[in-house]
């Protein structure tokens, strides 16, 4: 399915429902910006379970609207991302997340799933490798120019 295009077919499987979800949940879970809000706590105690419901509301725009396209993904994803954890991403990252979830409900609706598998295989190879430990030893407040007059 090409960039942008709208997503019209529907997933008429539970396997092709099944692989999707698993197709979103990895694309969102591969996206830079919310690992970084969710790994620091911006959204609190529950940032993890905040990230859990934004790969729902991805899946219920497409059990909502007949049809899905990249820009609707990425508006939501940038909503959730400002109301949830307080973070303005800007640097359309967001917007190849919601083109790549794009891509896999087309490939889904084939019955075509390398890409989740693809998708899939990254994520387990990735938590399979031991992450180095980070440790913070201060928390530097910035000033701003008014507050140093």
């Amino acid at each position: 399915m090409a960039s942008g295009q709208v997503a019209k077919s529907l997933l008429t499987t539970p396997t092709q429902q099944a692989r999707f979800e698993l197709g979103v949940c990895m694309a969102i879970y591969d996206w830079e910006a919310l690992s970084v809000a969710v790994q620091n706590f911006w959204g609190g105690p529950e940032s993890a379970d905040k990230r859990d419901w934004m790969v729902g509301s991805i899946v219920e725009l497409y059990e909502q609207q007949q049809e899905v396209d990249s820009e609707d993904i990425e508006d939501r994803l940038l909503q959730i991302m400002q109301d949830e954890f307080e973070v303005v991403v800007d640097d359309d990252s967001a917007y190849g997340v919601a083109e790549g979830i794009v891509r896999i409900f087309g490939q889904c609706t084939e019955g075509d799933f390398s890409l989740v598998d693809s998708l899939y295989q990254k994520y387990l190879n990735k938590a399979n490798r031991p992450s180095a430990p980070v440790n913070v030893t201060e928390q530097v407040d910035y000033v701003s120019s008014d507050e140093m007059e």
